[in-house]
C-alpha cells in the first residue's frame, strides 16, 4: 500500500485500517473494478462439502418473479437491448451509469411501469414513470474527487424509452409475451417539454399530449428516428 502509518488509539491495539501519507496519490493505489464475465449458469458453488448447487439454481431462486419491482426494470432494459441489437452485441448489464443502453452513439434511459404488480391489489397501479433527472453519478474518491463532480440535476440521456407492461388480465398475464408490452419513445427535448422540465411523467399526460406507443417490433425504428 506504499508509505502509510497505522493509527493507534490511546496506546491500545492499532486499528485495522491504514492512513495514506499526505504525499501519496490515491489514484495510483486504487482497487480497479474487476471485469464482469458472462456466466452460463452451470458454474458451481465451491467449498460446500458434499452439497451441490449452481448459479442457475441461484437465478431460479432469486430471479423467477420477473414482474417484481426489483427485476422488472432490468428486464425492460434487456428487452430494449434485444429490440435494438443482435444478441452477440449485448454486453453484461452494468447497474452503474448515467444511462442504461448505448445504441449508435445515443445514450438511452429505460424506465418501466406495470398495471399489475406481484402483490395483491384492489385496483391497477396508476402509471407514472419517474427518476428522469439526476446528478452525475459519483463512484468514489478513487475515480474523481467529490468536489470536482458536476452536481447539476438534469436529464442525462439522449433518448428515453418508457416501457409499459400493459396487460390487465391476471389469468392470461405473460411477461415474456411482447404483445403484452408497449413502449413510449421520447427525445430529451420532447421529455423536457412534455413534463415541463420535471423528473416524472404520467400515462395521463402522455395521452393528453397524444403521444402514441410502439410495439416491440417497431421500437428500433422509433429510436433511430428520435
Amino acid at each position: 500500500m506504499g508509505s502509510a502509518e497505522r493509527l493507534d488509539r490511546d496506546g491500545e491495539e492499532p486499528f485495522d485500517y491504514l492512513r495514506l501519507s499526505s504525499f501519496q496519490n490515491p489514484l495510483e493505489n486504487m482497487y480497479k473494478r474487476i471485469p464482469v464475465r458472462r456466466l452460463t449458469g452451470n458454474e458451481q458453488f465451491k467449498s460446500i462439502g458434499s452439497k451441490h448447487f449452481s448459479v442457475m439454481e441461484f437465478w431460479q431462486y432469486g430471479f423467477s418473479s420477473l414482474n417484481s419491482n426489483v427485476l422488472r426494470g432490468a428486464l425492460a432494459e434487456f428487452i430494449v437491448e434485444n429490440a435494438l441489437k443482435e444478441n452477440a452485441e449485448i454486453e453484461v448489464r452494468s447497474p452503474w451509469g448515467d444511462y442504461d443502453v448505448l445504441y449508435k452513439g445515443k445514450k438511452i434511459e429505460v424506465k418501466c411501469c406495470s398495471y399489475i404488480q406481484d402483490w395483491d391489489q384492489s385496483k391497477f397501479t396508476t402509471v407514472q414513470w419517474s427518476g428522469f433527472k439526476a446528478k452525475k453519478l459519483y463512484y468514489s474518491e478513487a475515480v474523481t474527487k467529490f468536489a470536482d463532480v458536476d452536481k447539476t440535476v438534469d436529464y442525462k440521456s439522449d433518448i428515453y424509452v418508457l416501457a409499459l407492461f400493459k396487460h390487465q388480465d391476471h389469468a392470461t398475464l405473460d411477461i415474456l409475451d411482447m404483445d403484452q408490452w408497449c413502449f413510449y419513445v421520447l427525445s430529451r427535448d420532447e421529455l423536457r417539454k412534455i413534463s415541463k422540465d420535471r423528473s416524472s411523467v404520467s400515462m395521463a399526460l402522455l395521452t393528453k399530449q397524444q403521444i402514441s406507443p410502439v410495439c416491440f417490433q417497431d421500437l428500433r425504428k422509433k429510436v433511430e428516428l428520435s
